[in-house]
Order: structure tokens, then C-alpha cells, then sequence
């Protein structure tokens, strides 16, 4: 997705078409020339059968289209799928100050009428432009098209009508003052490839108005092709067009229709956005059609492996001063603009590359641009006229990865231009458009007087992430979204090689493991996970639900795990081979596998990289390694890391085991780059590996296993070498690389949870701490640290647990403060940020006032600048040290604050100790006149985090539940997060059955079901685990 925002918030399975209902409503209309003729008897005994078979049809169309239940739907014919109207066949009052709608005839009962609604009629000029750019029709190929599983046919087109080509014109029509009254009339003729005969054109539509009679069908002759019946099942968002005589296999055909979209604040499809200039709003229209969104802007073929070409024509006005510098972009460059009949400015856009809907874009807006002209692109940001100064940064970086990836996989830019446009408004972090890059405005922009490191760090790798699928997700693109993937999980390893190219002083590789692999190990552990390549994916909420962290961060971690075992160099011939062979086409993961293998053959390394990887994309979970050892052989043997039941889950093809590339070092022979791999085999369930290495643990020596942590599996010793490890970490912690520091740390506590061992030795691991001075090992230990305190916030040992955590922050806070040096490494920055954000958590004195006092002088005076990179904590601590007047102060200023500072704001405005002043931020965050859409999960995640928030926030939520989810719309993945948030902070048996009393309220079909039973099943993790540890805990601290 778009990026998908993972702590800071974008994204599989066997396919088969829908059947389609191809000649149930089609009738020949050819007059008898030549051929059969029959006797008078015959034709009686086949009318009768013809009769019977209507009949007949009659029955199957009843049950085989879809209906729904909305009140616009026409039921009055019994045979006849859904179509605009009422079910007592009578037409909707009209309001006498309003013009009457025009009417219909219901095909289905002639006597009833039902109301069509009209489009603005477009200029003459603008309708011939339709016909203006037909497409060349002299080679048509066919895509492969994957069929859809049985159980949920009707989700997938039919497969007997492919897009070649498609003429839009559209018109964001966000002119009045009024944003109720916005809409976007449009028109579309698609060129359209007939496989195999059919009565019917089946393609998708949603949230769409139209006039059953602009739709019209022509052969390539240009003769009309009846429209006998045109239906809609808004259930499906399918649009179907019934046509006599049937098409005919092998003959183009196209189809043309007008419509009037919607063009609503909802972050989806074509939609507006605003912001604030010197007291005016403006509007602006821009697009998110990732992943079945297309079809809210204009009637298409909205699948993936559905590819065309476009040609875009957007209509905007300028005869205004309020509207003069509005400008229209899409995926290429502009190449006319002229004035319609009606006064509108219509900009004509070149014919695009062979594409998926999903990846087009639109933007009209008066943003201004920042540039950079290279022998074979430009590279353009935009953003609006205040903040486009802002973007050099993401320009610079931007130019950089941009051609290290054409220099990476040999395969060039295919387009003549690349905007990157920063939107106010805008649901997930950006979405990577061919040629239109859309972002969430504070992800383009960066300030190096205010700017934290996180946010300049978080730039560069989401600019790396987009530009990364320019490759992989545009040039191809997975077959059906069970592979997504191969889009998302390849972007999130390349980002962090693209931030490479551009920023090598970063070395933003250590920090791979603890940003992707440890997250995904998270969601992982469960039984009820799934597996990378996803099954049953059907309908748009099962594609929604594969933008997560299985689908981004293991799979960035499986395919880091092939660079090592491959080796980069193969991987990135492998890759170039790959793409190149399927460009502008669509895969599936073995063409992935065997691109490989042929790359590692041709190198002579005997790898089947497909019987390998297989194990890790088709089966969750994961394993953890045992490790053992004496002076002749090392020994490893793997299990499936599962927390709970572990037959509640799916069962898997290979018995949860993997193939596993494992590799080791010891303290007598470090060793931590280009180390040898060793192999545990799927049927294996463990394997010896001769070794001439002596190694007495009681000595002090040790074995560490999972080198850099490459492999994605977790690793356990027995006692005597994790306590040989943990006094390495005491004595002399740098001869232990840092991700294995962090490793170390992260997989004594998931062996914890795991029951595979105590937890007071898994505690010894953050002794040395005190000493740590790098990010990667504090990053990992936060996080493990963060869990413990998130199971002690209520409980009575939490103020022992404080001590203990100020006296470990200390030295480190003591010694790093809240300035830092000119020349100071990323890294450093990104430390600073995190001691000094536990530091004043945990109420250190010291940072307490220094926090407080940064605060204060910068609500007198804005000149007074906090120091970028602690400014989350400090305003956070500001407001926690403070009353609602102090609350209400920085809300005020939050609007007039960079788009990254407000993002902290929104943060900080949970920290308060006041419980009406939490609760009435709760309100606001549902409430678009006070808290941005986008922002709304990051307020009430503030509440939520907040020890004092978190009841009143769950309290608020369940009173709520109806109208945040059915008037206010929250997006599934937004619920998803907030009940995420709120399951890692509850504890008790009565807490967790609440939770499952908001779940039994619902409809046994609501989308949210999974998101609960996930959040339930975080809890029950939590309630196990306080029962266990409690007790070991007090005496420890103790």
C-alpha cells in the first residue's frame, strides 16, 4: 500500500473465477436466412423445451446472482437480479423545490419505474474526447487469469472479457462551498478483448450514480450492440450489462457509459482533502485506489491481473482568483490542456503503460513543485504552496535511490517522468502510483530546525519503499492479492537497501531485525496466524486484512533470509531475471522460485530455493533452534514456536517444520560476516554438524547461533551457555555483534512466554545495560522491557519496577542528555529519542524538569525550539505535568504546527492526568472538525497508552462501538490497531471478558470478528502470562 504503517500508523491464496451468468438474459435477434429449418411439430416440442428452460433459467438466476438487501434494489420481477429502484415498485417522493428524476422502466416489471440519475452533461469537446484515443488493436494478448475459489465465486470477474484499453474523463467537481454537495462526473470507454462468448459485460462499480441509457456496447465496427437490461449488485460492486446478440469470442468489442462518483472525506477512491491557508479552506481532490478502490471513480475491471492501457483527461476550472493556480496530475505527463464548452480547463494526459487499475492516480490542486531533471526522468515533489520548500529532502534521496535501483537490477525507470505529491489528508503512509506517488503530508516534508531523526530516517525509507515498487508491485504484479507479497514484502526489504544507496553513514541494515523480524514475530506466535501466501482471499475485506505485518515484515524477513543463504549477488540477478521476463505482466511466487534457481545454478551453488522457501511462505509460525553441542559436533534441532493451542490453528502441508539455513559462531573463533551455512532439512526434526572447536562454557567460552540474525527463527541454549552469553554482555559486550545483543535479549523473553525456561535468567540479560550505548540492543530491550511494564501497570509492584528502570536509564541518560553533538550519527539521534523517552516515563528528576522547562518556554515563545529529536517526550511530559489550560493551549497551536509536529501533538495530548480532559479528547478524535480522519487511531491510541486512559478509553469504545464503526466509518485496519493497543495493556479475566461481551454483540458476518479474536487472543497471552511470572517478578525485584 501502500506503505503500511506499522508502530508510527499499508499491506493470497489459489484463485478461480467467478462463474459468470453469461446468456441467462439473452435472446437472438438474427432473422432465418440459411441453415436448419424444422417441421411445425418440431418447433412446438422446441419451444415448449425453450419454454421450460426459461423457466428454468428463470429458477438459477434467482439463486446464482447475488442479492442484497438495500432498499434501492428493484425485487419486484422474481427472476431478477438487483437494479435501481424500490421494492413496492414505486418511485422515491421528490421535494418540490427539487426537479423531478427522470425514470426508467424496471426491466424486471415493466409497470414499475425506478429513478436513473443523470450526469452533468460533458462538453462536445470533452465526449469526443473518448473517441479520440482508440488504442491499437492489431496485437491483443491475453493475460493469464488465475480462476477464484469455489466457495466465494462471486467476488471474481468472469474470465470471458479482458480491458485493453480505457479513455476517462473525469471532473473532481470540489467548487462549491459546500463539501456535501461535491461529486465527480465522469465518462469511460473501455476497449475490451472477448475470449469467450458471452450475453453479459460484468465489471466493477461502487458508490456510483448513473443513467441506465449512456451505456452503450459497439462491435469494432462501430455497430451498436443491444443493451437489454443493465444491473447492479452493490453487494459485489458489480455492474451488468446484458446484451443481445451474445459477444463473441475473439472479437473486440467496447463498452461506454457516464456516471456521477462520489467525492467524499473518506480516504478512498477519488476523495478530498483539505488544509487551512490563512484562515481559508482549501480543497483538493486526490486518489487511494489500492486495494479495490478504482471502481468509486469510474466502472473497470478492478483486479490485478486486469491490465490496460489509459488515457486520462481531468477538467478543472480556473476562472476564478480562488481557482487559478489549480492544476491536474496523473500517472504521465500533461500533454494538452483546452477549454470545454462549459468553461472548464481539460488537461489530456499521455497514454499510460500497460497497468492495473489500482496503480492509477489523479490529483487537482494549486500545489507548487520542486524538480529534477535527469537524462532519462524528472523527478517533481509537490506540496502545498507553504510546505513545498520542505521536499528538497525527499527530492534529493528520492533521485538518489532512484537510480541506485535501475542500477541495482539493470532494468530502467520505464516512465518519462515521477511525481511525489504530500496530501494533508491521506489513510495510509503513501502508495506508490506509477508516476504519482501519493504520501501522508508529514512522511514528504522535513525541516532540519525541527524535524526529529526518527521522522528525516522515516522520509528516506518510505521514499525507498515506494520507488522499490516501481519494480516490484508496477513493472509486475502479482496474479491475484494471495501473492501481495510479492509487492509488500520486497518493497520492505529494499527500502532499507535503497536508504543504503543514498545514506551508507546510516547503516540502517543493523536495525533490519528489531524493525521487521521482531514485529512479525509478534503476530507470528499464535496458532491462528497465516501464512505469507494467504488462502481464501476473496472479497475486498479479505484483501484489506492482508495489509499487515505477515504480509510487509515477514515477508521482508524471509527474503532477507534468502540474500544471506543465496548470497546478494545471486539474489540480485536472480531478481533482474525475474522482472524482466514477466515485465508489465503478472506473477506468481514459483516464478519467483524458479528465476532463482536458475540464477544460483548458473553459479554453481546446488540450491532448490523453491522446496526451500516453500516451508516459510506456505505454513505459519516459525521455529526455534535448539542448540547443543560437544568438542566434536554441534547439534540443532527445530520445533514450532506456537504460544496457546496449538491445534486451534490451520494444519500445515509440512508438519511445521522448515528448511532452515543455520549458521553459528563461537567466542573462539568470532566470526560474524560470509559464515558458513549449515542446513536442518524439512524432514528433519534435528541435525549434527561436525565441528573441531572446544568450547567449555564454565570457562566463559560460548556458541551463538543465528549469525546477525538472518534466519527468521528464534534460538535456545542450554542454561550454562545463555549465562556464558550473559556475562560476555556483563564483561565485554562489543565482541557480540549488535543485532546479536538484541537478539539475545528478545529471544530469552520469547522462550519465557514459551515456557522454555525461567524468567529471572531472561531479567539477567538487561543487567549490562547500563554499559549499552548503541540503539539496536535499547531498541530491542524497550521493547521487551515495555511488555512487562505493560503487565505491571496496575499491579502493586509496579513502583519497585520504576526504581528498577530509572537506575538502569540512568548512566545512559546521564551520559547521552537532551542536546547532542553537530556531527552525531543517525544512530545516536535515534538513541537519544529512546532514553530519553523512558527516562522521563519512568519520572527520572532530572529529565522531568528539563522536559517541563523546554515545554514551557516554547508555549511562551514558539522561538524557544525544543530539540527535534526529544520533542515527542518533552510535550508529552509537559502536558502530563499540567492542567487542562495548558492542554488547551497546545491543542490551539497544534493547527499551525508542521505536519510532523502535529503528528507529535496528537501524540502528547494523551499524556494528560486528567480524566475529563482524556475523555473529551476521546470525543474529539471522532469528531473531523477537530481531529484530522488520519489522526483519529493515533488519538485515541494516545488515551489508550495513557495508565490513566486506558479504562476510559475502553469504556468509551464500548459506548460508541456503533457510531464509530456505522456512522463514523473507521477503517477495519484502524479498529484492527486500537484493539490491538488496547488488548497489550489488559490483564485479568474480567477485563478480557468484557472484551469478548463487545465481540458476541456482533453480526456473525462483521469484519471485525477477526480483528477481536485476535485481540482476545493477546489478552489470554497476558492473563497466562501475569499468573505465571507475577510471583517471580516481585521476588526479583525485590
Amino acid at each position: 500500500m501502500s506503505y503500511k504503517l506499522q508502530s508510527f500508523d499499508a499491506i493470497s491464496d489459489p484463485n478461480s473465477l467467478a462463474t459468470s451468468q453469461d446468456g441467462l438474459y439473452t435472446t437472438s435477434n438474427s432473422s432465418r436466412k440459411s441453415g436448419c429449418y424444422v417441421s411445425a411439430k418440431t418447433g412446438f416440442i422446441l419451444t415448449f423445451l425453450a419454454m421450460a428452460t426459461a423457466a428454468m433459467v428463470g429458477v438459477i438466476v434467482t439463486f446464482a446472482v447475488p442479492r442484497t438487501n438495500d432498499q434501492n434494489d428493484c425485487n419486484c420481477g422474481a427472476t431478477q437480479a438487483p437494479v435501481m429502484g424500490n421494492p413496492d415498485c414505486t418511485t422515491p417522493g421528490i421535494p418540490t423545490t427539487q426537479t423531478p428524476q427522470s425514470t426508467t422502466t424496471c426491466p424486471a416489471c415493466p409497470d414499475c419505474t425506478v429513478p436513473t440519475t443523470h450526469s452533468p452533461e460533458m462538453s462536445t469537446k470533452t465526449t469526443m474526447e473518448l473517441t479520440t484515443h482508440s488504442p491499437d488493436m492489431t496485437s491483443v494478448t491475453t493475460p493469464e487469469i488465475t480462476p477464484s475459489p469455489e466457495m466465494a465465486k462471486n467476488y471474481r470477474l468472469p474470465t470471458s472479457l479482458l480491458p485493453i484499453h480505457y479513455n476517462v474523463v473525469l471532473r473532481p467537481d470540489l467548487y462549491n462551498k459546500n463539501p456535501a454537495d461535491f461529486s465527480t462526473p465522469g465518462r469511460v470507454k473501455i476497449w475490451i478483448n472477448c475470449t469467450e462468448e458471452t450475453g453479459n459485460i460484468t465489471l466493477h462499480i461502487n458508490k456510483m450514480t448513473f443513467d441506465n441509457s449512456t451505456v452503450k456496447v459497439n462491435d469494432m465496427n462501430g455497430n451498436l450492440v443491444t443493451v437489454s437490461m443493465v444491473t447492479e449488485n452493490k453487494e459485489l460492486h458489480f455492474l451488468i450489462v446484458h446484451v443481445t446478440p451474445n459477444l463473441m469470442a475473439g472479437q473486440i468489442y467496447t463498452f461506454e457509459m457516464s456516471f456521477t462518483a462520489e467525492l467524499t472525506d473518506d480516504l478512498s477512491g477519488l476523495y478530498y482533502s483539505q488544509f487551512d491557508r490563512n484562515g481559508t479552506t482549501k480543497y483538493l481532490a486526490i486518489t487511494q485506489f489500492q486495494a479495490t478502490h478504482a471502481r468509486e471513480s469510474f466502472p473497470c475491471f478492478d483486479e490485478p491481473a486486469l491490465k490496460a492501457t489509459f488515457n486520462i483527461t481531468l477538467e478543472r476550472r480556473n476562472d476564478t482568483p480562488e481557482y487559478r493556480d489549480y492544476i491536474s496530475l496523473s500517472n504521465m505527463p500533461l500533454i494538452d490542456s483546452y477549454s470545454t464548452d462549459d468553461g472548464f480547463i481539460a488537461d489530456v494526459f499521455a497514454e499510460t503503460v500497460v497497468m492495473p487499475t489500482y496503480l492509477l492516480a489523479f490529483a487537482v490542486c494549486d500545489f507548487k513543485y520542486l524538480p529534477n531533471v535527469t537524462a532519462n526522468w524528472t523527478m517533481n515533489t509537490y506540496a502545498s504552496n507553504e510546505e513545498y520548500n520542505k521536499t528538497e529532502f525527499a527530492l534529493e534521496v528520492g533521485v538518489d535511490i532512484l537510480r541506485g535501483f535501475e542500477d541495482f537490477f539493470e532494468i530502467p525507470f520505464v516512465l518519462p517522468k515521477l511525481d511525489m505529491i504530500a496530501i494533508p489528508d491521506f489513510g495510509a503512509g503513501a502508495m506508490e502510483n506509477w508516476g504519482l506517488i501519493t504520501y501522508r503530508t508529514q512522511y514528504m516534508l522535513y525541516d532540519p530546525n525541527v524535524t526529529t531523526a526518527g521522522t528525516q530516517r522515516f522520509v528516506a525509507v518510505i521514499v525507498a519503499h515506494e520507488l522499490a515498487h516501481m519494480w516490484f508491485g508496477n513493472l509486475i504484479s502479482p496474479q491475484w492479492w494471495d501473492d501481495l507479497w510479492l509487492n509488500e514484502g520486497f518493497a520492505s526489504f529494499f527500502e532499507y537497501i535503497g536508504v543504503n544507496f543514498t545514506r551508507p553513514e546510516w547503516n540502517i541494515m543493523d536495525a533490519f531485525a528489531i524493525e521487521n523480524m521482531h514485529p512479525a514475530f509478534g503476530v507470528d506466535s499464535y496458532p491462528s496466524s497465516r501464512p505469507i501466501f494467504a488462502t481464501n482471499v476473496n472479497s475486498p475485506d479479505d484483501i484489506d486484512r492482508l495489509f499487515d505485518t505477515i504480509t510487509y515484515q515477514k515477508g521482508a524477513s524471509v527474503i532477507r533470509m534468502m540474500w544471506n543463504f543465496l548470497g546478494p549477488e545471486t539474489l540480485r540477478k536472480g531478481l533482474s531475471t525475474y522482472i524482466k521476463r514477466k515485465e508489465y505482466g503478472n506473477v506468481r511466487h514459483q516464478e519467483l522460485w524458479q528465476a532463482l534457481k536458475e540464477q544460483a545454478s548458473l553459479e554453481s551453488k546446488s540450491i532448490d530455493v523453491q522446496d526451500i522457501m516453500d516451508t516459510w511462505i506456505l505454513q505459519q509460525n516459525y521455529p526455534v533452534v535448539k542448540v547443543t553441542f560437544n568438542n566434536n559436533q554441534i547439534r540443532a534441532e527445530q520445533s514450532r514456536y506456537v504460544i496457546g493451542n496449538a491445534s486451534d490453528g490451520a494444519p500445515s502441508p509440512y508438519n511445521f517444520r522448515w528448511t532452515i539455513p543455520f549458521t553459528f559462531t563461537s567466542s573462539s573463533n568470532i566470526l560474524y560476516e560470509d559464515n558458513d551455512i549449515h542446513w536442518i532439512y524439512r524432514n528433519q526434526s534435528a541435525a549434527s554438524f561436525d565441528w573441531t572447536n572446544t568450547i567449555n562454557t564454565a570457562n566463559g567460552d560460548w556458541v551463538l547461533a543465528n549469525v546477525q540474525q538472518y534466519g527468521y527463527y528464534r534460538v535456545n541454549y542450554d542454561e550454562s551457555n545463555w549465562r556464558a552469553l550473559i556475562r560476555q554482555l556483563n564483561n565485554n559486550y562489543t565482541r557480540i555483534h549488535p543485532s546479536n545483543r538484541a537478539q539475545i535479549i528478545t529471544d530469552l523473553m520469547a522462550l519465557v512466554s514459551l515456557d522454555a525456561l525461567n524468567i529471572t535468567l531472561a531479567l539477567s540479560s538487561l543487567d549490562y545495560l547500563d554499559q549499552e550505548t548503541e540503539y539496536v540492543p535499547w531498541y530491542a530491550a524497550l521493547g521487551e522491557i515495555g511488555y512487562i511494564r505493560n503487565m505491571l501497570l496496575t499491579k502493586p509492584i509496579f513502583g519497585k519496577f520504576e526504581v528498577y528502570m530509572r537506575s538502569k536509564l540512568e548512566t545512559i541518560f546521564g551520559k547521552i542528555g537532551f542536546n547532542g553533538n553537530v556531527d552525531e550519527t543517525m544512530n545516536d539521534r535515534l538513541l537519544r529519542s529512546y532514553i530519553v523517552g523512558g527516562a522521563c516515563y519512568y519520572y527520572n528528576q532530572n529529565c522531568t524538569n528539563q522536559a517541563v522547562r523546554l515545554f514551557n518556554n516554547w508555549l511562551d515563545d514558539e522561538t524557544q525550539l525544543i530539540p527535534p529529536d526529544v520533542k515527542s517526550r518533552v510535550m508529552c511530559t509537559g502536558i502530563r505535568e499540567s492542567r487542562s489550560d495548558t492542554w488547551d493551549r497546545l491543542f490551539a497551536r497544534m493547527a499551525s504546527q508542521t505536519p510532523s509536529d502535529q503528528a507529535i501533538i496528537i501524540s502528547a495530548l494523551g499524556c494528560s492526568r486528567e480524566h475529563w480532559v482524556l475523555e473529551r479528547y476521546m470525543s474529539y478524535a471522532f469528531d473531523d472538525t477537530k481531529i484530522r480522519r488520519q489522526d483519529a487511531r493515533n488519538a485515541v491510541l494516545a488515551v489508550i497508552y495513557n495508565p490513566l486512559g486506558r479504562d476510559l478509553a475502553w469504556n468509551y469504545l464500548q459506548r460508541n462501538w456503533n457510531h464509530i464503526t456505522a456512522v463514523y466509518r473507521m477503517s477495519g485496519g484502524n479498529i484492527n490497531r486500537i484493539l490491538r493497543g488496547l488488548a497489550s495493556r489488559l490483564t485479568t479475566q474480567y477485563q478480557r471478558d468484557e472484551l469478548a461481551s463487545l465481540r458476541g454483540s456482533l453480526e456473525v458476518d462483521s469484519p471485525y470478528i477477526t480483528f477481536f479474536d485476535n485481540a482476545l487472543q493477546d489478552v489470554d497471552l497476558n492473563v497466562n502470562w501475569v499468573d505465571k511470572h507475577y510471583s517471580e517478578l516481585e521476588a526479583w525485584l525485590s
